[in-house]
């Protein structure tokens, strides 16, 4: 997947106001905690018919993606909700929390939850591998999108200098708030996902048996979590100076991320030591372009028998056999460095984080390398490598099940184990129910279990499915549709 870096020049300097604005705003001289607008992928697909990742920062790409987040855009989170779930720690694993919006009033109820299901399936297995007793709140939503545009994801917001985090270093907000213990922006999700609804060639089937000319959705939602989750860097090279720089390109102050700190030469030396490659030189710029860069740390080293993980710079013409113009030998603004090596990784277990997809291929997890990458940026003391059956579930009062879901104002309780109890805006009668597990079973609530009015009950005493994860979907007197989250106990 191709990858944009995500640095700062005079040149682009008119292309992120927005940004000027909210750094100004947030970030103040002491060594107090800092935050900025976090990086986010654009996906596209390339020439070569493979979907490529772009990483945006300081543009209009980023800022448009964050405008999703902006009350205009309709996503509700409720800082009260999200802060009083924040005490609530997940035995094993990570508590991800996941709202699902459907913007699109072409897209039928029934694919908008095929679509979410199988994103819950990737929410699942990265629930599973990392820890943290912090929940994290992500966004899904599913819109039109531009022609070429596949969506975006990332971190709302990246953090320095905040309780139990390394100094002086970019942290997203996940990871910054397991390490700091506590939710660094209450009144905002953690990541937010967008996923166009008109793109032809998604494959939501989560079985890994992705048909030939289709993209697996499940794989590429791991990709874009993990992104979100961590799985980024702020290096960069100007193509035209020679020029390399870290730390998004920013004045004051100029932090790598955690992630850059991993980073090294292959002679063995930091990409951070000042006196081999000073930042914003062309020594920094000329080692990054000579091939690729080796991630060291002990899960890391322990995972590779000490050689490290080859981290993606450059195609290198040597190896395909020739020189391709405007694509060989340079930086590429896009999958340049927050990838694993392609070459090294692509088409392997290993494989999910190098800068390309290729039609048909899935996988089912980040692969052991990528999660001891994790493991060094902070994520884990002891990895759970065991899939959880309901890493979401949790007590009353921490999720909002209506979210998405405009006619709906209370669902309890939440989880259920028999009855649900639904309360309506004034003039709604549900007319059917349709209960989907995590597997994609469906239930058909019989017409009798259910109550009319705007007071509702449900009895669901007779839905089989296991613990976990349920959409509800809900259909009106007036025929309308909408979409309601659940867990089972």
């Amino acid at each position: 997947m191709k990858e944009k870096t995500f640095t700062l020049h005079p040149k682009h300097l008119s292309l992120s106001l927005l940004f000027s604005f909210l750094l100004i705003s947030s970030i103040s001289l002491a060594q107090s905690q800092q935050s900025l607008p976090g990086p986010i992928s654009q996906l596209t697909v390339n020439s070569n018919g493979d979907i490529a990742c772009e990483i945006h920062a300081t543009d209009a790409a980023a800022a448009t993606h964050h405008s999703i987040g902006s009350a205009r855009s309709g996503l509700r989170m409720n800082g009260s909700v999200k802060s009083a779930s924040n005490t609530k720690k997940s035995a094993t694993g990570a508590n991800i929390i996941v709202d699902y919006y459907n913007f699109d009033p072409a897209l039928p109820v029934e694919d908008f939850i095929i679509a979410a299901t199988a994103f819950q399936s990737a929410v699942n297995a990265w629930a599973s591998l990392l820890s943290s007793d912090t929940p994290i709140f992500v966004a899904a939503v599913f819109q039109p999108l531009d022609e070429g545009v596949l969506g975006s994801a990332g971190p709302t917001s990246v953090f320095a200098n905040a309780p139990g985090l390394e100094r002086n270093t970019w942290y997203g907000n996940a990871l910054a708030d397991k390490l700091s213990g506590e939710d660094l922006s209450p009144e905002s999700y953690d990541i937010i996902a967008n996923f166009s609804t008109v793109f032809p060639n998604w494959y939501y089937g989560t079985d890994g048996n992705t048909p030939a000319g289709m993209y697996d959705f499940k794989s590429v939602v791991l990709h874009e979590l993990g992104h979100g989750l961590g799985f980024f860097g702020s290096l960069y090279v100007d193509n035209e100076t020679g020029v390399g720089d870290y730390g998004f390109g920013i004045p004051n102050p100029i932090f790598p991320a955690i992630y850059d700190r991993l980073a090294h030469s292959a002679d063995g030396k930091s990409i951070l030591k000042e006196n081999k490659y000073g930042n914003f030189t062309t020594e920094l710029g000329d080692m990054l372009l000579s091939g690729p860069l080796t991630a060291k740390g002990p899960r890391i080293k322990g995972t590779t028998q000490g050689k490290g993980a080859q981290v993606f710079t450059i195609l290198d013409s040597d190896i395909l056999g020739g020189e391709i113009p405007g694509l060989t030998d340079i930086w590429l603004p896009g999958s340049s460095y927050s990838h694993l090596d392609y070459f090294t990784y692509a088409g392997g277990p290993n494989g999910l984080m190098v800068p390309f997809l290729s039609t048909g291929a899935s996988f089912d997890g980040p692969g052991p390398i990528v999660l001891s990458i994790f493991d060094d940026i902070g994520w884990n003391g002891k990895v759970n490598r065991g899939i959880m059956e309901s890493p979401n579930a949790q007590d009353d009062g921490g999720d909002d099940p209506s979210a998405g879901a405009d006619n709906v104002v209370a669902v309890y309780p939440n989880p259920f184990s028999s009855n649900i109890n639904i309360t309506l805006l004034e003039g709604r009668s549900i007319k059917k129910a349709i209960l989907t597990d995590g597997g994609g079973y469906k239930y058909t609530v019989p017409k009798g279990k259910i109550s009319s009015g705007p007071q509702t009950t449900l009895d669901l005493s007779s839905s089989k499915g296991p613990a976990g994860l349920y959409f509800l979907q809900l259909t009106y007197d007036d025929n309308s549709s909408e979409v309601v989250k659940l867990f089972k106990q």
